[in-house]
């Protein structure tokens, strides 16, 4: 189970993910790169893949300062990755759009 994550947490990755800090599933336009960008979906067992088809995340990132040397299709790859539950994702969406209209007002 993906953990539940603070209000300050989720607000510190809307503002990274705002800032352009941070880089998402949302990002990668093919669905098949997703492995190849975030390759711990590659390399883990069965069971965490099972994990993952039981509970999907809502959104999978990682910061751009761990990316690896490498980049596929002009996208970043990592050797690590976060998640975030569905409910947590939605949450955090929320706040974007707000730290977005914010950011837009200045």
């Amino acid at each position: 189970m993906i953990p539940i994550k603070t209000d300050e947490e989720l607000k510190q990755i809307a503002v990274d993910l705002f800032s352009g800090k941070i880089f998402t599933d949302r990002h990668v336009r093919n669905p098949k790169d997703l492995g190849m960008v975030f390759m711990l979906l590659v390399f883990t067992g069965d069971d965490f893949k099972q994990e993952l088809l039981d509970d999907p995340p809502g959104m999978i990132y990682e910061y751009l300062s761990e990316a690896g040397p490498r980049s596929v299709n002009g996208m970043p790859t990592f050797f690590s990755m976060r998640m975030l539950n569905q409910a947590d994702t939605k949450r955090m969406f929320t706040i974007y759009e707000r730290v977005k209209a914010a950011m837009e007002a200045i």
